[in-house]
């Protein structure tokens, strides 16, 4: 009897994973980051209190560097239309550092905000960071908590 030797070339076989829930649920949130933060950098220099609110949930909270919390969009709104009398944004720059999912409906977003302000004929560079905790409400992705260091 004879024996026969077979040779299988084998192609490499190439299986691409599936994305995790972390990156899939970081891609769901990233455009509205993105939209709310170029917003931001925008609304800062103009003044519109209502577009600098417009992400968050209505029952955001907004803690501020001294440690003062802001309660609501409604709050949110009216903390940035009482700017000071004489007090001009004339730039502002937003930059993430980094994304993480704490679950398939909250995003962790941190960095720093750099803004040149005119106050008194001065003008100051004003640089801040921040954590901001993204929540999935239905089909959009609200700011919930935003802390300024």
């Amino acid at each position: 009897m004879k024996s026969r030797m077979f040779l299988f070339a084998a192609a490499p076989l190439i299986v691409a994973a599936a994305p995790s829930w972390q990156t899939r649920t970081i891609a769901s949130a990233a455009p509205f980051i993105g939209r709310a933060n170029a917003q931001w950098s925008r609304a800062i220099v103009s003044g519109d209190s209502k577009a600098l609110s417009a992400p968050y949930a209505k029952d955001a909270l907004f803690v501020m560097p001294d440690g003062t919390t802001i309660h609501g969009r409604a709050g949110v709104r009216t903390m940035y239309a009482r700017r000071p009398a004489g007090t001009k944004v004339l730039r502002a720059t937003i930059h993430t550092d980094g994304r993480v999912a704490s679950d398939p409906d909250d995003v962790y977003e941190w960095g720093s905000a750099q803004m040149t302000v005119k106050r008194k004929g001065k003008q100051h560079m004003v640089v801040g960071r921040y954590l901001t905790v993204w929540h999935r409400s239905g089909s959009q992705w609200l700011i919930t908590r935003n802390i300024a260091f």
